[in-house]
């Protein structure tokens, strides 16, 4: 019960629970579709999608501003690797935000002659390039426990390091294993990559990138949307600098 009214009590808890069941509806209509179901029970569910979609924008309307200026501040960062995936993921993100401002705007009725699905496909690129600076992050910081982890291993603190070429099966099995040890001790890096691993296929297939069914977008948008909710709950799964 904590949880939940911490989650209800920001803006930004509010927008992951409305799009935890924005994705689950459009894994529902599309598995109900698929499965030849009432044409009424699944346009309720498209409903429902399009109505969480409309309050999410209308919740986040303004934020461009905000991550626009938090870019500003990531730009001093002395680490270049994070300065550089952070300022232009936030840039990117900005830009994506501005973009689904101007959407929400259209669908409002206050401006007639946007056209919503090209500014849709410019919300997605942008969206695209935000996370594909934010996978970028996450492999710079798995690369750098991997060489803490490597490092500890030369001076005694651990009893072997992570195998960095593959000649067998065995060698694998070793790298799976050490990597989900490595992982399990930093739930923060293992939360953001997920988040942002299903999140790439959202705006890929938006772009026609990939062909991925409205199902299958569906769990991947409710599991990045279950790990950001892990990440704003529990304070350790939360990757920093955001």
């Amino acid at each position: 019960m904590e949880a939940w009214i911490k989650l209800n009590s920001e803006s930004i808890g509010r927008d992951k629970i409305a799009r935890l069941i924005q994705y689950f509806s459009r894994a529902v209509w599309d598995s109900l579709e698929q499965n030849h179901a009432s044409p009424i029970t699944v346009d309720q569910f498209k409903t429902l999608e399009y109505i969480l979609s409309s309050f999410r924008k209308l919740l986040r309307f303004g934020k461009c501003l905000d991550v626009f200026y938090s870019s500003l501040k990531s730009s001093h960062y002395p680490d270049i690797a994070l300065r550089i995936t952070l300022t232009i993921g936030k840039l990117s993100q900005s830009l994506f935000l501005l973009a689904d401002h101007i959407i929400w705007l259209s669908r409002t009725g206050l401006f007639k002659n946007i056209n919503p699905k090209k500014w849709g496909k410019i919300a997605n690129k942008y969206w695209l390039l935000s996370i594909i600076m934010n996978l970028a992050r996450d492999v710079y910081e798995i690369h750098r426990l991997i060489d803490l982890h490597n490092s500890c291993g030369k001076v005694g603190i651990t009893r072997s390091r992570v195998p960095l070429s593959i000649t067998s099966s065995r060698d694998l099995s070793r790298l799976a294993l050490y990597s989900y040890g490595i992982m399990l001790g930093h739930q923060d890096v293992a939360v953001d990559t997920i988040k942002n691993v299903c999140d790439l296929f959202i705006p890929l297939t938006a772009l026609g990138y990939t062909n991925l069914s409205a199902r299958t977008i569906g769990i991947l948008g409710i599991l990045s949307s279950a790990a950001g909710l892990v990440a704003l709950i529990q304070p350790k799964a939360k990757l920093l600098p955001a």
